[in-house]
């Protein structure tokens, strides 16, 4: 995968997390496709059409199932300034930010992540800031089609 370093301006996201309790590592693919329905559901609801692009970002937890537990975060970026009835989450930008670029279904994507996060270590870095995963072409798509961008803020 080729790994470059950007800027990554903030993002206005109509957002919906897994809740409160940490889940672990092998179930959350199922979580972020269910999350992204429910979101998407809503939107229609109150009349706003789900925009194209997507974002998933994972926050670690510790709990029950360990170091690999994270909270789930699924988001639709928004588009100018129709907010609707949702009011936005605003998703942190960053200076440093290694971006990488995984092709195909998402049973892939985890070794995808452990190249980011190797070559950021390699380079002498840590991560700092949420990992995010922007779904450039995804659903309804099939997956060997999809293009997800790979965000890792680090110092």
């Amino acid at each position: 995968m080729e790994i470059r370093i950007e800027k990554v301006e903030p993002l206005h996201v109509y957002a919906m997390s897994s809740g409160p309790a940490p889940i672990p590592r092998e179930q959350i693919p199922p979580v972020t496709y269910r999350l992204f329905d429910l979101l998407a559901g809503r939107l229609i609801e109150i009349g706003v059409e789900p925009p194209e692009t997507g974002v998933a970002w994972y926050e670690r937890m510790t709990g029950e199932f360990g170091e690999h537990s994270q909270r789930v975060w699924v988001g639709y970026i928004v588009e100018g300034n129709a907010f609707g009835e949702i009011s936005p989450v605003v998703l942190d930008g960053a200076e440093n930010v290694a971006v990488g670029i995984h092709y195909g279904p998402m049973a892939g994507i985890r070794e995808s992540w452990n190249e980011l996060f190797d070559w950021v270590h390699e380079h002498g870095g840590h991560s700092a800031g949420y990992a995010r995963e922007v779904h450039v072409k995804a659903r309804p798509l099939p997956e060997e089609q999809w293009v997800t961008r790979l965000e890792l803020p680090f110092e």
